[in-house]
C-alpha cells in the first residue's frame, strides 16, 4: 500500500514517576505498518509492543494532521535538551 510520498513519523516520550522510568513510543511507516511500544513499569508489568497495518485512509489522515500541525516545518536546531 504505497504513499504518494515516503514519511516516517517516530514518536517518544519518556517519563519518571512513583513506578521508576518508563517511555511510549509510537511509529507510522508509509506502508501503512504502526508500531507501539509502552513500557510503564507499573507494578512490575512487563514491556507492551504492539505492530498492525491500517488502511490506507488512515494513513491519509494521519498525514492531513501532521501537515495541518506545520510540525515539519520545524528543524531539530530549535528543540530543548531532553
Amino acid at each position: 500500500m504505497a504513499m504518494a510520498s515516503d514519511f516516517y513519523l517516530h514518536y517518544y516520550k519518556e517519563h519518571k514517576d512513583k513506578f521508576g522510568h518508563g517511555f511510549l513510543e509510537l511509529e507510522f511507516w508509509t506502508d501503512g505498518k504502526i508500531r507501539y511500544a509502552d513500557n510503564s513499569n507499573h507494578k512490575n508489568d512487563v514491556m507492551m509492543r504492539k505492530e498492525a497495518y491500517v488502511h490506507k485512509s488512515v494513513m491519509e489522515q494521519r498525514k492531513r494532521i501532521t501537515d495541518d500541525s506545520g510540525i515539519t516545518k520545524e528543524g531539530d536546531a530549535l528543540w530543548p535538551p531532553p
